[in-house]
């Protein structure tokens, strides 16, 4: 084998591992949806009571990134994802083991703690390897890897409730873990070498150093940028299953179906963005996914208020709304880690707690306005206008980037 073809071979391992860890967490969201509505009457709560298991989970994926950015400057990249999908593991088997709402709540609290290794380690070994539009490129793929998780998720869940209960799915996401740990010891070695790491400052002046990076005005709009994104595709994930099954009357079993459609176009555009945006640069592709997401809102928006369409008047605005949502992250990232390549680590938790916390707020918001097909898109048009605002301001105030 040829040193080219074998660096090509190490490329492609690494990239297909990190995807493997970082759907930890979509894995998580996604094969649980088809069972929200099943919980609810279960457990004899409303819509709203359920979708804050999912909040609480956001919440956990968003604080544990904050936590283990700069643990893992410090330590290296690899404890720090032993130590989360452990815990990620046990917390998955308090799952499957919950008697009541309250106590799934809190276990997907401290379950979204365990998977936060996943993406934030991910992005801090890319930025460890890759720079610029490169970086960009390869984060693309990491997520369209990664985005095979949630076009199988749902189907994978749809089909664990055709043969037994909802608590069958956290057994399958304990034996996930299981296989992730494995491939984390056999397949990948540590991109954050002893003599890179921080050993000059504390931990806390590390956590401190957080109010540092995040003053900064180009790394903010940066953050709220990307994560004001997250909070669209979030919108969707939190009311998905109530849309199709409760307010279209489709079938459990046939929910999957209908999820994974959407997520094909995130990887068709994450796809698109990867081999693209060495040449047009990551912020100028970041700007036209935020165009496209807040138009495709504004539409869907249009048609669930006037009923136009019905089904379709919901599906197809949301299928090119969610084209974009991963070449917006991916761009996101690129840009942000830029601007902090000594703390990849820390500025990549700071764009996970950003983003879950904008996940967090929005699946809140969609069930206290209703949890229908209104509410999302009134959060989402919020949030992609938001989204297009901070990304004007980014081109104003600041400086462009050097993507060679």
């Amino acid at each position: 084998m040829t040193e080219t073809a074998q660096s090509r071979g190490e490329y492609v391992l690494m990239v297909c591992v990190l995807g493997l860890l970082t759907a930890v967490a979509p894995l998580s969201i996604d094969t649980y949806l088809p069972a929200m509505p099943a919980l609810a009457r279960q457990f004899a709560v409303d819509p709203a009571h359920v979708q804050y298991s999912l909040s609480l989970f956001f919440v956990g994926l968003g604080f544990g990134q904050l936590l283990y950015g700069p643990i893992s400057d410090r330590h290296g990249r690899r404890p720090v994802l032993y130590f989360g999908l452990a815990l990620y593991l046990v917390a998955s088997l308090a799952c499957a083991l919950s008697v009541s709402i309250n106590m799934l709540i809190v276990a997907r609290l401290v379950q979204g703690l365990g998977a936060a290794a996943g993406p934030v380690m991910a992005r801090a070994i890319v930025r460890d390897r890759f720079r610029g539009a490169k970086a960009a490129s390869v984060m693309s793929f990491v997520v369209m890897v990664m985005g095979a998780a949630p076009l199988i998720a749902p189907m994978i869940g749809s089909l664990i409730l055709f043969l037994g209960e909802w608590q069958l799915i956290f057994w399958m996401l304990v034996g996930y873990s299981v296989v992730a740990l494995i491939a984390l010891a056999v397949l990948l070695v540590e991109s954050h070498p002893h003599h890179r790491r921080v050993r000059d400052r504390s931990l806390t002046s590390q956590y401190i150093g957080y109010v540092s990076l995040v003053t900064r005005l180009p790394v903010f709009l940066y953050l709220a940028c990307g994560s004001l994104m997250f909070g669209a595709l979030f919108s969707y994930v939190a009311a998905s299953s109530f849309v199709y099954v409760n307010q279209f009357g489709v079938d459990e079993s046939l929910f999957g179906f209908y999820f994974s459609t959407n997520v094909v176009s995130m990887l068709i555009g994450t796809f698109t963005n990867g081999r693209i945006v060495q040449r047009f640069g990551y912020r100028t592709l970041l700007g036209v996914a935020v165009g496209n997401t807040l138009t495709c809102s504004l539409v869907l928006l249009a048609t669930t208020l006037t009923g136009f369409g019905g089904f379709w008047g919901v599906a197809v605005p949301l299928f090119f709304l969610l084209s974009t949502v991963g070449v917006a992250g991916a761009n996101t990232v690129a840009g942000l880690l830029d601007l902090a390549p000594d703390a990849a680590g820390a500025a990549s938790a700071l764009f996970g707690v950003f983003q879950f916390a904008c996940g967090a707020i929005a699946t809140w918001a969609v069930g206290f306005i209703g949890g229908d097909a209104e509410a999302m898109a009134i959060v989402m048009a919020g949030a992609a206008g938001s989204a297009f605002v901070a990304y004007l301001a980014l081109r104003r105030w600041a400086p462009a980037p050097d993507e060679t």
